[in-house]
């Protein structure tokens, strides 16, 4: 076999299609009760496998530590989007019942961000969502905090799970920049082995749980989409596809 001959499956950079991968098996293990119950075989022992397989492909292949910064980072910012979007578009319906006064309203959508962050962050802007959650906590006055939940509408304690999304950005480093300069020179070989496990995680699992939720019409069914979640992992500024067939990774 030759480096020539040997071509990527996958449109992403080597170091975002691991790290994609390991935030769907993050979502498998999430949702491993009603997966098992639906198939046998996506079980546990299936989940784990294919974790440990990625974490060698980041370590034998890459050169790449799988639990480097960068990618806990980017698997907090995954499980964020997927918790705090949902409350965050609650928050913002239900503010035109709990806050009568157009102009109030209007003034309060302002402050907490949903006016200029709101929609990005609900299309999965990361970046949207991060200034959008940073406004919200810099903004949400025990004052303003009362006014939103005096009428019942919005629980107290939504609030204050969107205030811990928030405090986990500010603490966690989250940068997007480009996987680290250690990356070893992918042989022929190793361009085989990743291609396997994508085939492995994408499509022998990822693939059928997402047509098993589309055809629940869930919404889990974006937790197992490569596409989508490679948009959220990568760096769309720095980040463009991996030549076919590359010397190196980028």
């Amino acid at each position: 076999m030759t480096q020539a001959k040997t071509k990527r499956i996958y449109n992403a950079k080597d170091a975002a299609m691991l790290t994609t991968l390991s935030v769907i098996l993050q979502n498998a293990e999430a949702n491993l009760s009603e997966l098992t119950a639906e198939n046998e075989n996506w079980n546990a022992a299936l989940v784990t496998a294919l974790k440990t397989r990625v974490n060698n492909n980041f370590s034998n292949i890459l050169g790449i530590d799988p639990k480097k910064n960068l990618r806990e980072a980017t698997a907090t910012v995954k499980a964020i989007q997927v918790a705090a979007l949902p409350q965050l578009s609650t928050v913002s319906l239900r503010l035109n019942v709990a806050i009568k006064d157009a102009a109030r309203r209007a003034e309060i959508l302002n402050q907490l961000g949903f006016t200029a962050f709101g929609k990005k962050a609900q299309a999965k802007d990361q970046m949207a969502l991060i200034e959008l959650l940073a406004q919200f906590k810099a903004n949400l006055t025990a004052q303003v905090k009362t006014e939103i939940t005096t009428s019942k509408d919005i629980k107290a304690a939504v609030l204050d799970t969107l205030l811990g999304f928030a405090d986990t950005f500010s603490k966690q480093n989250i940068t997007q920049e480009t996987y680290k300069a250690n990356t070893q020179i992918v042989t022929a070989d190793g361009i085989a082995a990743l291609n396997e496990t994508y085939t492995a995680v994408v499509t022998h699992f990822a693939v059928l749980v997402q047509d098993f939720y589309k055809k629940q019409q869930s919404a889990k069914k974006d937790l197992f989409s490569f596409a989508a979640i490679k948009k959220t992992v990568q760096n769309t500024s720095t980040t463009s596809t991996a030549p076919t067939p590359p010397s190196t990774t980028k």
